[in-house]
């Protein structure tokens, strides 16, 4: 039996080839380009997507031209409808990646990439992008570069772009290694290769035409401008060179410098100095890496800017003190150059500078070891150049001498055998040649010395005195450096080596944990070895933390390199070392590492306060914040027990866990929901991942919305009215629609509040709770009683449970001063308001709805600022006194009708200030109005009596002698209006019974209607005249005007 297996493809079967095009061109995708050969799937017709579309082109239907496709059907394919366009970009190659698929029979194959290859095709000319103005200098030869001029094509390399020019008009191009030749043509290749120059001669300004071809297509012919200018060449700065004989001088720009007027930031330009005569007395030398020197001829101004061209000066002997010196040269920058010039020098020994501070031939200083000597010859120190200051006929009879004006400080200057002390300071330069003079170190630790002498030339037939012109002598300092023995052992500075670290965490070592010094040696020397290591952590240096090590130096400490990593246990430990500086024996010592565990604290834990009739408060850092000394810095809050009366919200929802972020950011907020306490609270537990700090408690408290009146002061032993600006909480009944109640929790200590109105006994007992109308209403009061013997004031309070509907209440404290009282000193007004004085009631008997009080009311308490005095009566006060001072009214007792003596209240002025502020009592406008309405009555009642006596009154003024009337006039009778009442003056009179009794400051109100009793009498009448005063008044009546009457 033979069984044949026809085995089905899982995936389709596609196959693609690779097409090519011309740039630009389209080409049909065919089957010969796309095929499944599966005999399986002949005739299907298969659906291809194109999966990842061509970059520079696109497929489309041949019928929909320009119209990207990117799914197509293998009939289309068959039928030559499917094309790949190219879209003529410069590009070589292309490709797309197609997908046959079957949805009936759910097949698909793999993704297959057609690639595509581009012929090219030179259809584009050249195009110029850049063709800029060459300006040149007269004579010149420049280089053309592409900057300058340039061509591109992108069907062409720049060596098929070929430039034809016409001869320019004011010089000529040529190839750089032949600038004599002319060149009328070449290509975009040798410009970019820098090959072509532009060679300048004729006029100032020219160019030449020039067309591009890539050997198919030419671009527009265009012009090419050249403009030339002439190049400038000056010396600048010429100074003469100061030189020290012998030395090295190097010749800086502030010496010598050249410029041109070429601004090209380049820094081609190249100014060169070429040499004419060399100097006599010295070389021009240039130094080069190695601090070696070489002879040169020329150098650029480059050169003289980087401080590499020096002068040497080699013939000290024909300098004498001082001489001059010069070389002459030319400058050339092409195409411009100068004439030679001529650079001085001056040559001298006064020529001192940074690099060399000694007017001597020689003070180079010395070294030596310390403890031991070293011998100062001619080579360190040589003044025998102060000689040539002489003529040179005298130079034979001097020598120079020395004076040592300050001896060393840690050694000794020896000069034969004998040490230079301050008695015998002098020394000649003839010594010093022959033998030299000795300086031995006094082995101290110092690493320096140094001695300072003057030097001057001296007959050698006279003995050795220093000169008093100083221009005669030089004073200098001849340094010692002394080097260091290692002759010390180190000294462990610190006496108990320790370092505190936190449980499991990393302190670095500083020189105040171990600190050894060494005066040989220099702290890198100083080596530690640990010998036995901690038992709780290990040291590690910076870096490499995770690494133990044994061995470290002292810089290493100094520079905080060394730290030690705690291993996380709680106890403390040590570690065994030993110090040495590698030249004497070590020193042994314990180091002790104690650990502290891991804490948190609070830095804040402040109440949090919530403003009566707000229901919420942020809650910040400035409330609560905690720290920790573990490495984990992040601390978090549980609460454990929340709010009795509110909730904590965190982004609107209620929490029990927040962090220390969120308090920063005031992200947590408390919400009072239940309004019957005045504070809450809520423990919490601040915690980290190593440590936690419990039972906390942040406190709550809600302030009172009410305006306490500042600064109130109280007399003692008076009782004083509580005003509403004393204890103002209207904002509070506006905001709650209530009237504000007020709980007394805690009493004055030296008074008591009440209500202004008595009991059925007449006594005020103290009150437990009073409102905001009560205030408004002057109900209530405060009297305060206390012992200020030995004190000018006394400070009291009370404490009040503020309540409203709506509202949390809230506990506040009306605090004030309790003053003394001076019953002596009158009362002083500084209120432009009129002054409200406080009657003083009687017994059982009220005045308009007042509370009735039975004690004396304290006139007004200062709770504001001072206003400016205003006195608007100008020595008067209200009440027509002339004295302004007021005068306390005596007690007065009188008989009552039923027999019985009534005896009045004495009222005395207080000192006291009152200041304008808002009437809160209705009965200061009623008063008033009250008052107002008696003086009506007692004016009409003294104009009846007038009326009534007018036919009995005798006449004002008598007949006399000088008296002449008008005429219609009787003698003797007064001119006035019947309208105008009379008014008679009751003079005040303690005993009469019909004197009104004065209170308060009204004791010189004493104008009163017309009085019954028989010893009334006329304050002023113009009867019984003496002939003297009449003689002053007026003899006659000058004439009225209209509506004008004699009083």
């Amino acid at each position: 039996i033979r069984l044949l297996i026809d085995v089905i493809p899982r995936l389709i079967p596609l196959e693609v080839s690779n097409i090519t095009l011309k740039e630009g061109a389209s080409k049909a995708l065919t089957e010969a380009v796309i095929k499944v050969t599966n005999k399986h799937f002949a005739g299907l017709n298969f659906q291809y997507f194109i999966s990842d579309p061509p970059k520079h082109g696109h497929v489309e239907h041949s019928r929909f031209p320009s119209v990207p496709y990117s799914t197509f059907t293998r009939k289309q394919v068959e039928q030559e409808f499917i094309y790949y366009v190219h879209d003529d970009s410069e590009t070589l190659t292309d490709d797309f990646t197609i997908i046959a698929n079957d949805t009936d029979l759910r097949k698909q194959s793999l993704p297959w990439t057609v690639f595509v290859n581009i012929t090219p095709v030179n259809d584009k000319p050249p195009v110029i992008t850049a063709n800029k103005i060459l300006r040149v200098w007269v004579g010149s030869v420049t280089e053309i570069t592409n900057e300058d001029l340039n061509a591109e094509d992108k069907d062409s390399p720049p060596e098929d772009l070929e430039y034809i020019i016409t001869p320019p008009s004011n010089g000529h191009l040529a190839l750089k290694s032949s600038a004599s030749k002319h060149v009328l043509n070449f290509t975009q290749a040798h410009i970019n290769q820098g090959q072509i120059v532009f060679v300048h001669s004729g006029a100032m300004s020219g160019g030449y035409n020039f067309q591009v071809n890539d050997g198919v297509n030419f671009a527009p012919r265009q012009i090419f401008s050249i403009t030339a200018r002439a190049l400038v060449l000056s010396v600048e700065r010429k100074q003469p060179l100061k030189v020290f004989p012998g030395s090295v001088t190097p010749i800086s720009t502030e010496d010598l410098q050249a410029v041109t007027n070429d601004n090209d930031v380049t820094g081609n330009r190249t100014i060169t100095f070429t040499l004419v005569s060399a100097p006599k007395m010295g070389k021009l030398v240039k130094k080069e890496a190695d601090n070696t020197t070489s002879e040169i001829d020329s150098f650029t101004q480059t050169m003289v800017d980087d401080g590499v061209i020096a002068y040497e000066q080699s013939q000290v002997d024909a300098v004498g003190w001082s001489a001059g010196d010069s070389f002459s040269f030319t400058v050339a920058s092409p195409p411009a150059s100068l004439e030679p010039q001529v650079f001085n020098i001056d040559i001298c020994y006064e020529n001192t500078g940074p690099e060399r501070k000694s007017l001597l031939l020689a003070n180079t200083g010395a070294i030596v070891t310390e403890g031991e000597k070293v011998v100062i010859d001619k080579s360190k120190l040589d003044a025998s150049n102060l000689i040539a200051k002489l003529p040179e006929a005298q130079r034979h009879s001097y020598e120079v001498w020395y004076q040592v004006l300050r001896l060393p400080q840690h050694g000794v200057i020896i000069i034969g055998e004998r040490n230079l002390t301050n008695e015998k300071p002098n020394f000649s330069q003839f010594i010093i040649n022959k033998y030299g003079i000795t300086y031995m170190h006094d082995n101290s630790e110092s690493t320096n010395d140094s001695f300072v002498f003057t030097a001057w030339p001296n007959l050698k037939s006279k003995p050795a005195t220093c000169p008093l012109d100083d221009g005669e002598i030089v004073e200098e300092l001849f340094n010692i450096t002394i080097k260091p023995v290692n002759d010390q052992p180190p000294q462990l500075k610190t006496k108990s080596p320790s370092l505190t670290v936190v449980q499991g965490d990393i302190a670095a070592l500083s020189a105040d944990n171990l600190n050894v010094e060494d005066l040989d040696n220099p702290p890198e020397d100083i080596k530690y070895t640990i010998i036995s290591k901690p038992n709780n952590g290990f040291l590690a240096m910076e870096g490499s933390l995770n690494e133990s090590i044994l061995v470290f130096t002292q810089a290493d400490i100094n520079r905080g390199k060394v730290w030690f990593v705690q291993d996380g246990s709680p106890l403390s430990g040590v570690f065994y070392f030993s110090v040495t500086d590698g030249q004497h024996r070590p020193v042994y010592k314990l180091f002790n590492l104690e650990v502290t565990e891991i804490t948190v604290s609070l830095l804040n834990n402040t109440d949090l306060v919530l403003q009566q009739g707000q229901l919420f408060a942020v809650l910040s850092s400035e409330h609560l914040a905690a720290r920790t000394n573990g490495r984990n810095a992040t601390i978090q809050y549980q609460v454990t027990a929340p709010p009795l009366f509110g909730n904590l919200l965190l982004d609107n929802k209620v929490v029990t866990l927040f962090d220390q972020e969120d308090l920063e950011k005031g992200k947590l907020s408390y919400q009072m929901v239940n309004l019957t306490s005045s504070q809450d609270s809520f423990e919490f537990t601040a915690f980290t991942s190593e440590s936690n700090l419990t039972d906390q408690v942040v406190n709550i408290t809600v302030k009172p919305l009410i305006a306490l009146g500042s600064h109130v002061k109280i007399p003692n032993g008076f009782a004083v009215k509580l005003r509403k600006d004393m204890l103002n909480a209207t904002e509070l009944a506006v905001l709650s629609g209530s009237d504000p109640h007020f709980e007394i929790l805690s009493p004055p200590k030296h008074g008591q509040v009440f209500k202004a109105m008595a009991a059925e006994d007449g006594t005020s007992p103290p009150a437990k709770a009073f409102t905001l109308k009560d205030l408004e209403l002057g109900r209530m009061a405060i009297k305060v009683n206390a012992n200020m013997t030995g004190v000018d004031q006394l400070n009291d309070s009370f404490v009040f449970l503020l309540r409203a509907d709506k509202v949390p209440p809230a506990v506040g404290e009306f605090p004030y001063t309790i003053v003394p009282y001076h019953p002596m000193l009158q009362l002083t007004v500084t209120t432009e308001s009129p002054v409200q004085m406080t009657s003083v009631p009687v017994k059982n008997q009220t005045v308009m709805g007042e509370p009735t009080l039975q004690f004396p009311l304290e006139p007004e308490v200062v709770t504001q600022k001072p206003v400016k005095n205003v006195h608007k009566w100008k020595g008067r006060n209200r009440w027509g006194n002339h004295n302004r001072h007021n005068t306390s009214v005596p007690s007065v007792t009188k008989s009552s009708s039923s027999g019985k003596r009534e005896s009045s209240t004495k009222t005395t002025a207080v000192r006291m200030e009152n200041y304008p502020r808002k009437a809160s009592n209705p009965l200061f406008i009623i008063l008033p109005l009250l008052a107002c309405l008696l003086l009506i009555i007692i004016l009409i009642v003294v104009i009846l009596v007038f009326r009534h006596r007018r036919e009995k009154q005798k006449p004002l003024i008598q007949n006399h002698p000088n008296n002449t009337t008008p005429s219609g006039l009787h003698p003797g009778q007064p001119e006035r209006s019947l309208t105008i009442p009379s008014v008679i003056v009751t003079p005040l009179q303690a005993g009469s019974p019909g004197s009104p009794l004065l209170l308060g400051p009204r004791v010189n109100t004493v104008v009163t209607a017309g009085s019954t009793q028989e010893n009334t009498m006329l304050l002023c009448t113009w009867n019984n005249l003496d002939p003297e005063t009449l003689q002053h008044c007026r003899t006659t009546n000058p004439s009225l005007r209209h509506n004008q009457y004699w009083v």
